[in-house]
C-alpha cells in the first residue's frame, strides 16, 4: 500500500477497440460505418465504428437490425490475433510510466501512478503523453480518467468519449457522485440497477448515504461494498498484470 495519504489511478480505455483495430489494418475502412463479427456467419455484432454508433449501431444488436438502421454498414470479421498482439503492445507502452498495471479485459486497463509523479510531474501529463503513444504508434484513441482509485478512474473514463480525459480530484468525489446515476458504476448490472431502484436508490449518492444494514438484509454480504462504492471507495488490490501485489 502507498504511504501517500491519496493514490492516483489512471484508467484508459481504448476506443471501439476492434473497430478501430480494423480501420487501421485497412485505410480503406477509416471514415466509414462497420461491425465487427466473432466469425464468418455470426449474427451479432461484438463491436461498431463511432460512424456506426452515430447511425444507431449498437454492441450486440443482430446485424439484420445494424443494416436496417445503417444500410451502409460493413460487417468485418474479428481477428482476435490482431486485438491480444495490440493490446499487449499498449499494455508494454503503460508499464513505461508504472510497473502498477492491471489490464481489465482486452481494451481497458489501470495504471497506479502514485509513484510516478516525481518523474513524469502530474498525472496529467502521463494521461497525455500515453494519449499521443497510442496515437503515433497504433493510430487508435483511448479515454482516461484520472482519480483516487480504480472505481472512480473507470468511472472517469467512461464520462468523455472518444479521446476523453476527465479527472476526479479527492476533493470533488462527493460531489461527482452525488448526481451519478449507480448503474454508471462499474459491477453495477441491470439487475442491481433494478433492485436498488427498488429501494428507491437512484444515484451514487443516494446510495453511499443508505443505511449499511439496509443493504445487507437485500443483497447479504455485498451490501457493505455496494454502500462503499456510493461513496466512492474502494479496497481491491492491485495486480502487476496479472501477479497479486500488496
Amino acid at each position: 500500500m502507498s504511504e501517500h495519504k491519496y493514490r492516483t489511478v489512471i484508467h484508459a480505455d481504448l476506443n471501439c477497440f476492434f473497430a478501430a483495430v480494423e480501420q487501421q489494418a485497412n485505410p480503406e475502412l477509416r471514415g466509414k460505418p462497420i461491425a465487427v463479427v466473432g466469425g464468418h456467419g455470426r449474427t451479432v455484432i461484438t463491436t461498431s465504428s463511432y460512424e456506426a454508433r452515430a447511425k444507431g449501431v449498437k454492441t450486440g444488436m443482430a446485424v439484420w437490425e445494424g443494416k436496417r438502421l445503417c444500410p451502409e454498414l460493413i460487417i468485418v470479421v474479428g481477428d482476435n490475433k490482431k486485438y491480444q498482439y495490440t493490446s499487449t503492445k499498449v499494455n508494454e507502452i503503460f508499464c513505461d510510466y508504472s510497473p502498477e498495471v492491471e489490464s481489465f479485459g482486452i481494451d481497458e486497463s489501470w495504471i497506479d501512478v502514485t509513484h510516478s509523479l516525481s518523474i513524469f510531474g502530474s498525472a496529467e501529463r502521463i494521461a497525455y503523453l500515453i494519449k499521443a503513444r497510442i496515437l503515433h504508434s497504433f493510430g487508435l484513441y483511448c479515454s482516461i480518467g484520472i482519480a483516487p482509485n480504480k472505481l472512480l478512474a473507470k468511472l472517469g473514463s467512461d464520462r468523455i468519449k472518444p479521446d476523453g480525459l476527465f479527472i476526479i480530484k479527492p476533493e470533488a468525489v462527493s460531489k461527482v457522485l452525488e448526481h451519478t446515476p449507480i448503474q454508471e458504476l462499474c459491477g453495477v448490472g441491470k439487475r442491481m440497477q433494478k433492485a436498488l431502484n427498488m429501494m428507491s436508490i437512484y444515484t451514487c449518492g443516494e446510495l453511499g448515504r443508505c443505511e449499511e444494514e439496509r443493504l445487507t438484509r437485500k443483497f447479504g454480504i455485498i451490501g457493505k461494498k455496494l454502500k462503499e462504492f456510493g461513496q466512492g471507495l474502494t479496497t481491491r488490490l492491485w495486480y502487476h498484470l496479472g501477479k497479486k501485489t500488496k
